[in-house]
């Protein structure tokens, strides 16, 4: 056996590394130039038994019913890409849907912690789409309890030659995860020689610049060969306060019939109230804690007396209100206090939307021949990401006016009152803070060690083995910044002095705090008060997975129509997960967040599996080949049972011009270790972070709710949850217990269906492929969880309610209608489905000027729905986030050394209203006695990138501008949508958060 067809081959059997660029229909994805048809010949003979990903069995040819798209790292450069999760998350198969990466993992919690990134087929979720390197399953890294899925930011993009994305469910073939599909990061390898690269990108405005320096090596000698890539990466922080379009969340809304705004103005700044955090504000409750519509605020600015009084000038409302200290001004209560209330912190300016993220990577592969037809191999892979995010966030306490206080601040008696409000009235300061900052520091090690070779006995003559190891290790420590629950609920109520005693869970020595104080309430803290309320808390995540494959495949007999191709392999598996939150969190004492118990456990696989290739007919009339393709494969879980999945592939050559390929089969999803072993454990949660149904009439004046919206009508309905919520319901004074855990004993494995349908047009001489295909996706018995806070979301905006099941999640006490307990365990909802259209084509010819090259890619999607229970559907396509149709245009030419590139990549329009009232229909919200509309739609948007290549004697340049015409995230209510400032906030428009972008690339091979 030559060196040379064993490099080619070098992962056979393993999950199929070298998959054909064209398999079965254009890569479309890439871009890779036609060879002279002399090359072609010769590339055909050498790559005779190569493993194509979405097969284990050597073929001769490209013929496979799966369709593949293929992503290269060449058509990244040319978009300014230099990060593996924005290439895969910006195909088509994935921006038709949510995705998790840095910007999304740090803003919402998400399982694999902050600074994550995955990739999400279909929208599916990670868990189901299986993420393959080298053709060889990839273990799991992250932080936090919900490590699950492969991060990718693990493999950098300089380190991938490119990526084929297998578009139908494949766990017959790979396993359990492979639901939605399949994603193969195939490497470099066996080169001679090496080159060094250096890329920054730099968006126009500052902020958010990133920049790579990569270097590799290879080299193939008469045995073997050995590959080593090193590569750093850096992700600036963009801050929110560096884009104006991602500061002050205005309320965006609109005369009815017009495009003119209607926002309630700011007489301080003379533009649109900012509406994101409150800040500077002491909420005021009578003595039997019913709600009042006023607060006051402190004037920072001294200004505050130009606009408003004091205080109500009506006798009646001032009567409700206490006495406050000099300074502090009543708001909120009628429309000129609403006005000028403090929603926008300076800290804000500071919150990271793309956090700041460095990572170190080495990779090196290579493989020996050790003689008698064997040869062995090895993979390492190691890698450190290190990211932070800077945030900010409200905290508040109970408090009594100074009639109620028998103590004083100050170095002696006789000083001021603790905080100088007078009257019968309940106080709840709420301050802010810039101490909500994480960081994460992520270490990741792979290891593979394996053995391959060919047969040469009797019938198996020509057939291929393999068997290899594989151990990752992801390890984890990620930091917060916390408040102290022991310190803050020492002040609630208080009317004694606490210093001379220690607090109950942290041990530290209590002082007195004024929570109203101004400085305090914008958070000016000082040094003694954020001793003894802030903490850094630290938790540490270890992911290990281990095991063993081994396979071997080839001819059984010659048929008719050609070889019976068979293959027959095993795996054994061994997953464990141990994550231990910090003391504090353990401890359930970090303020407005939920304590975390241990999770730790492990899960046991053992699968066998067997794939046929059989070839039916071939040179026959409207039958040029027909080929059949079946894999089976037998799963046993220790602790989800066992199961069995299928598939049947069918390809149809009618003739070169034609051709059909159809496959159906089912897969098998095992509960994820954190949905498992997830520690039981009981928190408690402030009724304000979880209640949808407060303050009803409040909002209702403010114009954040209407009369007629469902979130009112169902909290006030008396056969809801409690029999109803008054309309001047703010919340109990005490907190709602929430109950978790994992499901183990009780959660069930996912099953699936997944039937794909293409036709493929290939016209002879005409350098064009056309490929159509239409899939379908059912899942079963997903597994899910909700959160405290969506399960009442759920419920009481439900199409169902109240008779929804998940209203029975939750109890709320019918006297004194606040919330006693949510059951928010993992749970088997019922179903999901996905199906749509996936439409790829591709075109090139050779000029007198040069080549030509166009491909383009669409998906559409006809529906994605999921029922939380049986018989109670949700359908969210066409919502933002999830638009029916996603695409990209791409164009090349390429004339000598010289390479001009142009790209779209475009985002279908998506609407958040009601179906009932879309086609250009209006959603309202009144607004201090105006009627204004909504805006909840997200239209149209395309991101342009350009680019121009110069490669001669080893030296390569390129250079271009991605987002050409500096297109913004679409703009909607944040009433309707989450909005990062008037910018709505998700995966999709990741690029528009940077803004227009020059980038340059640099390169040397030698």
């Amino acid at each position: 056996m030559s060196i040379r067809t064993r490099l080619r081959d070098s992962s056979a059997l393993a999950g199929g590394v070298f998959a054909a660029l064209l398999l079965a229909a254009p890569a479309f994805a890439q871009d890779a130039q036609p060879a002279p048809q002399d090359d072609q010949d010769e590339e055909s003979a050498e790559l005779d038994d190569v493993v194509v990903t979405g097969s284990r069995i050597p073929q001769n040819e490209y013929t496979s019913p799966s369709p593949l798209q293929v992503l290269t790292t060449e058509r990244a450069e040319q978009r300014g890409l230099s990060d593996t999760a924005q290439l895969l998350q910006s195909s088509t198969l994935a921006a038709g849907s949510p995705q998790v990466n840095s910007t999304i993992s740090s803003a919402f919690v998400t399982n694999g912690g902050p600074g994550a990134a995955t990739i999400s087929l279909r929208g599916l979720g990670a868990n189901r789409t299986l993420v393959l390197l080298n053709g060889r399953r990839a273990g799991p890294a992250g932080t936090r309890g919900g490590v699950s899925s492969f991060d990718l930011n693990v493999i950098p993009q300089s380190a991938i030659n490119r990526i084929d994305l297998l578009k139908d469910g494949a766990s017959s073939i790979y396993g359990s995860d492979a639901v939605a599909g399949v994603v193969n990061l195939i490497t470099e390898r066996a080169r001679d020689g090496g080159e060094m690269a250096a890329f920054a990108s730099m968006p126009f405005e500052g902020g958010g610049e990133q920049y790579n320096v990569s270097g590799s090596f290879g080299k193939t000698f008469d045995r073997g060969y050995l590959n080593f890539s090193a590569d750093y990466y850096l992700q600036e922080k963009l801050a929110a306060g560096e884009r104006d379009y991602l500061i002050c969340r205005n309320q965006y809304v609109f005369e009815p019939g017009t495009r003119n705004r209607a926002d309630r103005i700011d007489p301080r700044t003379g533009q649109p109230t900012c509406n994101d955090l409150t800040w500077g504000q002491v909420y005021v409750y009578g003595p039997d804690f019913s709600g009042r519509a006023g607060r006051f605020q402190y004037d920072y600015d001294g200004d505050l007396g130009s606009y408003i009084p004091p205080r109500p000038t009506n006798p009646a409302v001032s009567a409700q209100y206490p006495t406050a200290p000099a300074g502090f001004y009543l708001v909120n209560y009628d429309t000129p206090s609403r006005a000028v209330v403090n929603n926008l912190s300076p800290f804000a300016h500071e919150e990271s939307i793309i956090p700041e993220t460095e990572r170190y990577t080495a990779f090196v592969e290579g493989a020996y021949e050790l003689g008698g037809g064997v040869e062995a191999y090895a993979e390492l892979l190691l890698n450190r990401r290190e990211s932070r995010t800077d945030s900010y966030r409200q905290f508040w306490n109970y408090t009594l006016t100074s009639d109620f206080l028998d103590f004083y601040y100050g170095p002696g008696a006789g000083g001021d009152p603790v905080n100088g409000f007078t009257g019968l009235n309940i106080l709840s300061p709420t301050a802010i803070t810039d101490h909500f900052d994480q960081s994460q520091r992520v270490d990741y090690t792979r290891l593979v060690l394996g053995l391959r070779g060919d047969l040469n006995l009797g019938f198996m003559n020509g057939w291929k083995w393999d068997i290899f190891g594989q151990y990752s290790r992801s390890d984890g420590e990620y930091t917060s910044d916390v408040i102290l629950n022991d310190a803050v609920e020492s002040t609630n109520f208080k009317t004694v002095s606490c210093v001379g005693t220690n607090l109950p869970v942290s041990g530290r020595p209590c002082i007195d705090v004024d929570f109203t104080r101004p400085g305090f309430l914008a958070g000016d803290l000082t040094q003694a008060e954020r001793d003894f309320l802030f903490a850094t808390d630290t938790g540490n995540t270890v992911y290990e997975q281990t095991y063993l494959e081994g396979s071997i495949a080839g001819n059984l007999f010659e048929l008719p129509a050609g070889p019976l191709g068979i293959a027959l392999g095993f795996h054994v598996r061994r997953d464990e997960i141990v994550d231990t939150p910090g003391e504090i969190t353990l401890a359930d004492n970090s303020w407005g967040l939920t304590g975390a118990g241990i999770t730790e456990g492990s899960e046991d696989t053992n699968e066998a599996y067997a794939e046929l290739a059989i070839p039916l007919l071939t040179d026959l009339p409207f039958v040029q080949r027909l080929d059949l393709s079946l894999s089976g494969r037998y799963t046993d879980t220790k602790t989800s049972g066992d199961a069995s999945t299928y598939k049947v592939g069918l390809n149809w050559a009618i003739s070169d011009t034609i051709r059909i390929r159809a496959t159906h089969g089912t897969s098998f999803r095992a509960p994820a270790l954190f949905e498992l072993y997830l520690a039981d454990q009981t928190s408690f949660v402030g009724q304000r972070n979880i209640d949808p149904c407060l303050n009803l009439d409040q909002r209702v004046v403010d114009g954040s709710l209407t009369t007629t919206d469902p979130l009112y009508v169902n909290c006030r309905s008396t056969s809801g949850p409690g029999g109803g919520v008054p309309g001047n319901f703010v919340g109990g004074v005490s907190s709602a217990e929430v109950v978790t855990g994992g499901g183990l004993g009780v959660l069930e494995p996912e099953t699936s269906k997944a039937t794909v349908i293409g036709l493929v047009l290939t016209p002879p001489d005409s350098n064009l492929s056309v490929a159509v295909d239409y899939f379908e996706i059912n899942i079963e018995d997903q597994v899910s969880v909700l959160g405290a806070g969506g399960i009442l979301q759920a419920c009481y905006l439900s199409e169902n309610f109240p008779s929804d099941p998940i209203c029975s999640q939750f109890d709320r006490d019918p006297t004194s209608k606040s919330i006693i307990e949510v059951r928010d365990s993992f749970l088997n909802i019922a179903e999901q489905n996905n199906r749509g259209l996936d439409i790829t084509a591709r075109w090139f010819h050779d000029f007198n000027w040069g080549t030509l090259s166009l491909d383009t890619q669409t998906t559409w999607t006809f529906e994605s729905n999921q029922s939380t229970f049986a018989d109670f559907g949700t359908d969210f396509l066409g919502d933002i986030g999830n638009p029916k149709l996603v695409g990209n245009i791409n164009a090349s030419v390429t004339r000598g050394p010289w390479t001009a590139f142009w790209g779209f990549d475009w985002i279908g329009d998506q609407d958040n209203r009601p179906d009932r009232i879309r086609n250009g229909q209006s959603m309202f919200q009144t607004i201090d006695g105006r009627v204004t509309a909504i805006k909840a739609n997200a239209e149209f948007t395309g991101f342009h990138s350009v680019s121009l290549a110069y490669e001669a004697e080893g030296w390569g340049i390129s250079a271009g501008v991605a987002n050409l015409f500096d297109e913004l995230p679409p703009a909607a209510s944040a009433t309707a949508v989450g909005t990062q400032g008037n910018s709505i906030l998700s995966s999709q428009y990741q690029e528009a958060y940077y803004g227009r972008r020059a980038f340059v690339r640099l390169s040397k091979s030698f």
